[in-house]
């Protein structure tokens, strides 16, 4: 039985907390600035992986949902989280036959067009093709225009692969997606023109453009009110970013905040030195940090940050360091529950089997993390 009406305190530890108020007021603030920017939100669940949060997004405004792997798009497709018109976009590429076959059997158990893929070559088309054809379905599909990573580059190579699908038997061309990462506005703005300019391209070749996706939480607000941008595909936002929230490290982008919701319920059970304290959560329930020049976590109790030197994380083990003659310090002690924040939201949530959704200081529900471990 799950400990709902349970005060925080009361929890076994170490646990995954979610804030509904902090995580609400972030979702508020995406989905206003979207209606006040005319763009679309398709967030990105590689972050946040549970079907109960993709459904309150859906619920809140999102035309849909971005998944990284095959496996995660089933597990959420099979929740039941879409209904109407919302879809699910794969964004990672696919090379393995029996990966495609699952992929179109989705389509065909489900309807066309609730499982979008992302392409990037060729090779990739014409397996979907015979796949599709076998089935006797068509299968939406997106071309990834690159900025770095797996893709087509931007121009004539991403329009000469539009005018391949759109003349292949079995796919429907969407559109055009062109992750730019969360960089500063000036690089952002500099890919969203390629970005645009490639869709506009593939129009001009008589190809319908129905999908230009691209943006990430640091970049929304920039990407978001570009002319030609259809969709954003922020994800860390549920949880916040920057100095004060998790996301990627503690770094701020474009002056992007959103509140932090997440952290990790945590138990001092070594306390015997004035120097340090010792916690119950280490890099087995929480990222470690992006960079060695971060903090591995933030530290807060009842609600508040704590001032500390560093925190040293091993496997089972949170070590908080503190300066000597340090007040913080002596107001810990033995048995007491703190919150990490940790740095790195996507892989702290893919350590977890559940999030436990806190309001007012009591367990409101226990959310499964759904598509936990989906590597494939």
């Amino acid at each position: 039985m799950y400990p709902i009406g349970k005060p925080v305190e009361e929890l076994r530890t170490p646990c995954l907390i979610l804030d509904l108020d902090m995580f609400q007021w972030n979702l508020d603030k995406m989905f206003g600035f979207a209606r006040e920017a005319g763009v679309n939100v398709r967030p990105h669940a590689k972050t946040f992986k549970a079907a109960a949060i993709c459904s309150r997004l859906l619920e809140a405004g999102a035309i849909g949902v971005m998944t990284q792997k095959l496996g995660e798009a089933e597990v959420l497709l099979h929740s039941g989280i879409l209904h109407g018109d919302r879809n699910i976009l794969i964004s990672q590429e696919i090379s393995d036959p029996g990966k495609i076959e699952t992929l179109v059997g989705f389509n065909v158990a489900m309807g066309e067009g609730k499982v979008l893929t992302s392409v990037d070559c060729a090779e990739e088309v014409e397996m979907i093709s015979e796949a599709a054809s076998r089935w006797g379905v068509e299968q939406h599909v997106v071309i990834e225009m690159t900025h770095g990573r797996c893709g087509v580059a931007p121009g004539q190579p991403t329009v000469d692969l539009a005018k391949k699908i759109a003349s292949t038997r079995g796919l429907v061309f969407r559109g055009i997606y062109g992750y730019e990462n969360p960089v500063p506005r000036e690089t952002a703005l500099e890919r969203n023109k390629m970005t645009v300019d490639t869709a506009n391209m593939i129009r001009e070749a008589g190809i319908e453009v129905e999908i230009v996706s691209a943006g990430s939480t640091g970049t929304y607000e920039v990407t978001g009110t570009y002319p030609g941008i259809t969709e954003i595909e922020p994800g860390s936002f549920v949880f916040g970013v920057g100095a004060e929230g998790t996301g990627y490290g503690w770094r701020v982008v474009n002056d992007v905040y959103f509140k932090p919701s997440l952290t990790v319920l945590t138990q001092i059970i070594g306390a015997n030195f004035d120097d340090r304290v010792v916690t119950d959560a280490g890099l087995k329930v929480m990222s470690g940090g992006d960079r060695r020049s971060d903090p591995a976590v933030l530290v807060k109790v009842d609600g508040e940050p704590l001032e500390f030197e560093r925190v040293g994380l091993s496997e089972e083990h949170g070590t908080i360091t503190f300066k000597e003659g340090s007040e913080a310090r002596k107001k810990l002690r033995w048995g007491q529950k703190l919150e990490f924040v940790p740095s790195h939201c996507c892989t702290t949530v893919n350590q977890h089997d559940e999030i436990v959704a806190v309001k007012d200081g009591r367990v409101a529900a226990v959310w499964p993390v759904t598509a936990r471990g989906k590597y494939y």
